[in-house]
C-alpha cells in the first residue's frame, strides 16, 4: 500500500509538487509518481534524487479506468495535477477513489465540482473517501481566511459572522500552460456562490447584501481598512468554495463551536486591491476584453496555446521574484449592538503561486494521512477549509512557508462581559434583573436580561466595581451578546449573595 500517490508528476505544477514532496515526505511515508510516459517519470525520479522503495515510479494508462482504478486501490490518498479535470482523466480518478474509500486531493474548476458532488458525493459519503478539490492558490489563502475569521470571533465573542471580504493585496506571478490550457477548453460557467453549499439558503439569505460600502456602478468598491477594490480574477472560484465551506460546517456532522457554523447571514465577497479608482477601472476593463478574447475568438485561443503549451511556466529564476499577499476582513453579526468585533487575517507567502499550489496539496495530504479531520468524519466531496487547524499549523510551518496571523481590530470594550447585576429576583429556577453596564449599554439594552451564570470580576474595573460579583447575562431575546467561554459558576443558591 502507497501512502501517496502523485498524479501527472511531469507537468509543470506536479513537478514542483514532486519537488517540494521530496524535500519534506517523513522518512516513514512511501510515496509514488505517477503518469503516463514512464520514460518521463525515471528521468524525474533520478533528477530530484528519489531513491526507492520511499518513492516509486508508476505508469499507467490514463485512458482505463480499470488502471486508475488498480492504482487508487493501492494508495491512501491520491494527489491529481493532471488538468483540465473535466476533460482528462479527472472524474474516472475521482468515481475510483470514491468508490473504494481512497483520499484526494486536487485544484479543480468549480463547474467540474459541482457534476462531482451530484454523481459521487454520496457514493464519497458511504465509502469515508475525503475528496478535497480546490485546493490550489486560487482558493486555499480565502477559504481558509474565512475560516480561521469565523473562528476567531465565535471562540472570543460567542457571535457569528456576517460578512467577509477576501482581498487580493498584493501579487507577483504569471500564468502556467496548463492554466491556460483549461482556460481555453472550458466554457465560462457562472455558479452562484451557494450553489454547492449542502445547506440550502433561504430567499431571505440570499437577499441579503453585505454591510461594508457596497461597490458602485461601475463596480469599483472602497473600504477604509482595505482601499479601492475591485473583484478579484479568482472571484467565481473563491465563492464557490467558500459556499460550500458555509455549507459543511453549518450541516449535520461539524465540529465548529457554533451549530450555525460561520453564521446564518453570512455574506462573502472576494476582491483586489488597486492604487486608485482609474487604475481600478483600467484593470476590470482590460482583463474583461483578455478573458473574453481568450475563450470567445478561436484564432486567439490558438495563438495562446501555441505561446504557452501545457507543461510550461515561470522559470525558476523568475519564481524567485513572486508572491502574494491576502488580508480579510471578518465582521461579527452583533444584531445591531455596539460595539461590531471586527477580525482581519493576514495570509501570504513569498514564492511563487504554483509552488504554494504544490505545498498546499502535500500539506492537505499529509493532514488527510493522519487520519480523521474536524469538519466531517463520514468523508464526502469537501474543501480546504474541513481541514482546519491542523492544516493552517503545517502551512506556518518553517518548511511550507506561509505567514497566516489573525488579529482582532476593535475588541474595544467587551462590556458585554462585565454586566453589574442591580437589582435581582429569583421566581424559581430562572433569576431574573436589571442590569447597569460598565460600560453603559446603549438605551436599547436597558432590559430584563436572564442571569445565566457567575463569572469572575474583570479586576480592569474599578476597585469598587471588581470588589462585587459580575454576572454573565443574555437578553431574553438573544440579541444581547454572551461573552466568549467563561469560567462559569451555575448559578444557584449564589444569587443570595448579590
Amino acid at each position: 500500500m502507497i501512502d501517496i500517490v502523485l498524479l501527472g508528476a511531469t507537468g509543470y505544477t506536479g513537478r514542483l509538487c514532486a519537488s517540494y514532496m521530496a524535500q519534506v515526505l517523513p522518512g516513514n511515508v512511501s510515496w509514488a509518481i505517477a503518469g503516463r510516459n514512464k520514460s518521463k517519470l525515471q528521468v524525474l525520479h533520478r533528477e530530484l534524487q528519489l531513491e526507492e522503495p520511499k518513492c516509486t515510479v508508476y505508469a499507467l494508462d490514463l485512458a482505463s479506468d480499470e488502471a486508475i482504478s488498480e492504482l487508487v486501490k493501492t494508495s491512501r490518498v491520491v494527489i491529481n495535477t493532471i488538468g483540465p479535470y473535466a476533460t482528462t482523466c479527472g472524474t474516472a480518478v475521482i468515481r475510483a477513489c470514491a468508490e473504494n474509500g481512497t483520499d484526494y486531493v486536487d485544484c479543480g474548476e468549480p463547474a467540474w465540482m459541482r457534476d462531482i458532488i451530484a454523481q459521487y458525493g454520496t457514493t464519497a459519503c458511504n465509502s469515508g473517501s475525503r475528496i478535497i478539490m480546490t485546493a490550489g492558490w486560487a482558493a486555499v489563502p480565502a477559504d481558509l481566511s474565512v475560516y480561521l475569521a469565523a473562528l476567531k470571533l465565535q471562540r472570543q465573542f460567542s457571535l457569528p459572522t456576517r460578512e467577509v471580504l477576501v482581498c487580493l493585496e498584493d501579487v507577483r506571478g504569471s500564468f502556467s500552460g496548463g492554466s491556460l490550457n483549461s482556460l481555453c477548453s472550458l466554457e465560462p460557467v457562472n455558479i452562484a456562490p451557494f450553489d454547492l453549499s449542502p445547506v440550502p439558503r433561504t430567499e431571505q439569505q440570499v437577499a441579503k447584501n453585505g454591510v461594508l460600502p457596497p461597490p458602485n456602478a461601475l463596480d469599483v468598491q472602497i473600504v477604509d481598512e482595505l482601499g479601492v477594490l475591485v473583484e478579484s480574477t479568482h472571484a467565481q472560484i473563491e465563492k464557490t468554495l467558500v459556499g460550500r465551506s458555509w455549507g459543511l460546517y453549518a450541516g449535520h456532522g461539524s465540529d465548529f463551536p457554533s451549530p450555525e457554523g460561520y453564521g446564518e447571514d453570512f455574506f462573502f465577497s472576494s476582491r483586489m486591491r488597486c492604487s486608485n479608482a482609474l487604475s481600478a477601472l483600467m484593470f476590470r476593463t482590460s482583463l474583461s476584453l483578455l478573458t473574453n478574447a481568450i475563450t470567445k475568438i478561436p484564432p486567439i485561443r490558438y495563438l495562446a496555446a501555441r505561446m504557452f503549451p501545457p507543461g510550461t511556466g515561470p522559470s525558476e529564476e523568475a519564481r524567485r521574484s513572486h508572491y502574494f499577499k491576502y488580508r480579510t476582513l471578518a465582521i461579527a453579526d452583533n444584531k445591531g449592538a455596539e460595539p461590531i468585533p471586527k477580525v482581519e487575517v493576514r495570509f501570504a507567502y513569498g514564492g511563487d503561486p504554483y509552488v504554494f499550489t504544490g505545498v498546499a496539496l502535500t500539506q492537505a495530504a499529509l493532514v488527510l494521512l493522519q487520519g480523521i479531520i474536524p469538519a466531517h468524519r463520514r468523508g464526502g466531496i469537501l474543501t480546504p477549509a474541513t481541514l482546519g487547524e491542523e492544516f493552517v499549523a503545517r502551512l506556518k510551518q518553517p518548511e511550507a512557508g506561509v505567514e497566516i496571523e489573525v488579529e482582532v481590530l476593535s475588541e474595544q470594550s467587551d462590556w458585554y462581559q462585565n454586566a453589574i447585576i442591580t437589582h435581582v429576583n429569583v421566581p424559581g429556577s430562572l433569576p431574573q434583573c436589571r442590569s447597569r453596564i460598565h460600560p453603559p449599554l446603549p438605551p436599547a439594552h436597558h432590559e430584563q436580561v436572564a442571569l445565566s451564570a457567575l463569572v469572575t470580576p474583570d479586576p480592569a474595573l474599578t476597585p469598587a466595581i471588581a470588589q462585587r460579583p459580575i454576572l454573565r447575562c443574555s437578553h431574553r431575546d438573544d440579541s444581547f451578546p454572551r461573552a466568549a467561554n467563561p469560567k462559569v459558576q451555575q448559578l444557584g443558591e449564589d444569587a443570595s449573595r448579590i
